[in-house]
């Protein structure tokens, strides 16, 4: 007998058929196509009760999100229903599978209970009696084995009760190929650590309500080519000694960090593509020291990469771009190596070292940024080394004395998270990692250091200084910025100046401002478009080239208190050396070459008494060499540091090609993605 739908309304038929049992509602799905939509339409009544009417069949979103509804309970139901079927199927024989679905069972499959009235008192005696593919029930209580326990056979483990009424405290040996475990709590055994093993390949996590993947106790494994995304805390959380492979994932648009690596968590981050979050990117803190190297991290609403709270690491060549505030964001004890990344065109600064921040910067092209391309706190301690720092909007470098407003930096950087659960933080404190690599991974310095830099073409001074600390700039070309080179406004202690080459710039070479402390030594000072030297403060300027400026070549104002010895000065317009106002100091053993005007020095002071200006030599240049614009010849010593062809247009070509080239090299590594053309086990090789 054949039921035409169109006798009834639809509304009618699957009032009808939610009566039916599942063999009769699967017949029905085979009548024909209308029939099986009609049955497809049943997914929010008659399947939604048969899915959760089943006694061992858990919410499909269960245990995150049990009010979210699945895509479908009718295909929720399913893949519960085949699963459970291999375990309830009996066989004669059994064939050896790493695939659940090809396990058979033999026909005297039993069901063994443990609990304190039953024939087991243990889940070992239990183990002991069981043969392949028995159910073993466990009553309600706290199971603790003194001992490894080893599972030889495929046999399932289910919990009574409710989740939570059956607690584990076991470490199992794994010898079988499959086994299933059901509503149990498994806790670390007291004599042994727990390592879990996990890969997680191709899936998509997302909505979580804490993070989407945790990891701790020494956790390892391989977490690759997953879409990670719209969870309320971190994508991924990475602590106590966990150690896994983070490979080629998208973690984005989360509530929180991308990543977040903490209380000795280490791990790989490899070659993901990490935007879009709220916070930062990757943030690592409390001693979390992974490495980080060819990931594309961008478009975040706080830093790329945070380093906190004694966080570590090793941040390799990343693209880290258009991020809200610093590509890399170091204070408060971090101390990570940022070496050969790409930071750029971000809304903020390149890189932040904030309070007690510390650190090795090296070899990182910051490029582009709004703000500055380095920001330093004078209480912080980085090496910033070899670096190109070009074209942002403010200054190149720029170290400030001023306080973090930390309150406002840890509500941006995720600060209330739960990161002190079960007092982490004092287990943290004491146990460190025993890897020597990462822990000696550079030498800690005592004076910030900022050495070997290309700093150029940046919107305003190539460094600008108001520190009241030491600070030591050795060996940096510091060309074509839009002010001065370096500008010192404030320096309770000493700044020492050594060997740096600092070349047209917009407005003067260096600028010394009242009060400031500095020392200047076999500096090259060349063709800036104002005076070579500024200085109203104290110190010394020794052996340097102060040379085709176009304002004076060392001018001292106010109460400048200066010893200027040994050096070669010329200005191509003016005078070589202005002593005005109250300047004091002494003047003397320095080669002063006469500029185009016939202008020597300027021995005119209202307290000639105080400036001792004698034993300089002044040099006059032919009218050939003079009209030629080559008055000199430096070769007694050789001309001080200048970077040969320094001038604005190669510069800039030079960086913009170092730019496209890491962009080009590390792009290709990120959106490689995961080979599908072979094991990925090799491709991580």
């Amino acid at each position: 007998m054949t039921m035409e739908i169109s006798g009834l309304p639809l509304e009618l038929w699957r009032l009808i058929l939610a009566y039916l049992p599942l063999p009769d509602l699967g017949r029905c799905c085979v009548v024909c196509r209308a029939w099986y939509e009609l049955i497809i339409s049943l997914d929010n009544t008659r399947w939604r009760q048969l899915c959760l009417g089943c006694s061992e069949c858990k919410h499909p979103n269960w245990p995150n999100h049990p009010d979210v509804k699945p895509h479908s309970w009718r295909e929720a139901f399913r893949q519960h229903h085949l699963t459970s079927k291999i375990w309830t199927r009996n066989a004669q024989d059994l064939e050896s599978s790493n695939c659940l679905y090809l396990f058979r069972r033999k026909k005297d499959r039993k069901t063994i209970f443990v609990g304190p009235t039953s024939e087991h008192v243990n889940l070992r005696s239990a183990l002991a009696v069981a043969n392949v593919y028995d159910k073993i029930i466990i009553l309600p209580g706290v199971y603790e084995e003194q001992n490894e326990v080893t599972l030889k056979v495929p046999v399932e483990i289910i919990g009574r009760g409710k989740l939570g009424d059956v607690a584990l405290l076991v470490s199992f040996d794994q010898h079988c190929p499959t086994a299933r475990l059901c509503n149990l709590v498994l806790m670390p055994a007291w004599f042994t650590p727990v390592v879990y093993k996990i890969i997680m390949i191709r899936n998509e996590i997302s909505q979580c309500k804490a993070s989407g993947i945790f990891l701790r106790l020494a956790a390892g494994g391989l977490i690759a080519d997953n879409n990670i995304h719209s969870n309320s805390e971190a994508g991924i959380d990475i602590r106590k000694g966990a150690n896994p492979l983070i490979l080629c994932n998208q973690i984005h648009s989360g509530h929180r960090s991308g990543i977040v690596v903490l209380g000795n968590g280490k791990g790989i981050i490899r070659s993901n593509r990490i935007y879009g979050n709220k916070e930062a990117g990757i943030y690592i803190l409390y001693n979390g020291n992974p490495v980080v190297s060819g990931n594309h991290i961008y478009q975040g609403l706080a830093a790329g990469v945070a380093v906190n709270e004694n966080g570590r690491g090793q941040i390799l060549e990343n693209i880290i771009r258009e991020n809200h505030w610093g590509g890399a964001d170091i204070r408060r004890g971090g101390d990570p190596v940022l070496r050969k990344n790409l930071i750029c065109y971000g809304y903020s600064d390149g890189v932040v070292v904030g309070e007690r921040g510390k650190g090795l910067i090296e070899g990182n092209t910051i490029y582009g940024n709004k703000g500055c391309g380095v920001w330093v706190m004078s209480s912080s301690l980085p090496h910033i080394a070899n670096n190109q720092i070009s074209r942002n909007n403010i200054y190149g470098v720029a170290v400030f004395c001023c306080k973090d407003d930390v309150s406002d930096y840890l509500n941006n950087q995720g600060g209330d998270e739960n990161f002190s659960d079960e007092g982490e933080i004092i287990s943290w404190e004491n146990d460190f990692d025993s890897d020597e690599e990462r822990y000696t991974s550079h030498k800690p310095i005592t004076v910030a250091l900022i050495e070997f830099n290309n700093i150029n073409h940046n919107g305003a001074a190539g460094l600008y200084i108001k520190s009241s600390e030491t600070l030591n700039i050795i060996a940096n070309a510091v060309h074509a910025n839009h002010d001065n080179g370096i500008a010192i406004y404030q320096s309770s202690q000493f700044t020492h100046i050594t060997n740096n080459s600092i070349t047209c710039n917009s407005v003067g070479g260096v600028l010394v401002e009242t009060g400031c402390k500095v020392e200047l030594r076999g500096n090259g000072i060349y063709d800036n478009s104002s005076h070579g030297v500024t200085s109203k403060g104290e110190g010394t300027v020794l052996e340097n080239d102060i040379l085709g400026n176009h304002g004076y070549g060392l001018q001292l104002l106010e109460n400048a208190d200066m010893k200027v010895t040994k050096n070669r000065i010329q200005s191509l317009h003016d005078y070589g050396i202005a002593i005005l106002d109250q300047a004091k100091g002494a003047v003397q053993e320095n080669q002063i070459f006469r500029g185009k005007v016939g202008k020597t020095i300027l021995e005119k002071t209202e307290n000639p008494e105080k400036c001792t200006v004698q034993s300089n030599e002044i040099l006059s240049c032919s009218k050939n060499s003079c009209r030629s614009g080559i008055a000199w010849k430096l070769d007694n010593p050789p001309a001080r540091p200048l970077v040969e062809g320094s001038n604005r247009a190669t510069s800039m070509v030079q960086t913009r090609q170092r730019v496209a080239s890491m962009t080009t090299r590390i792009a290709a590594r990120v959106e490689g993605g995961c080979h599908d053309n072979g094991s990925i086990f090799c491709s991580i090789l």
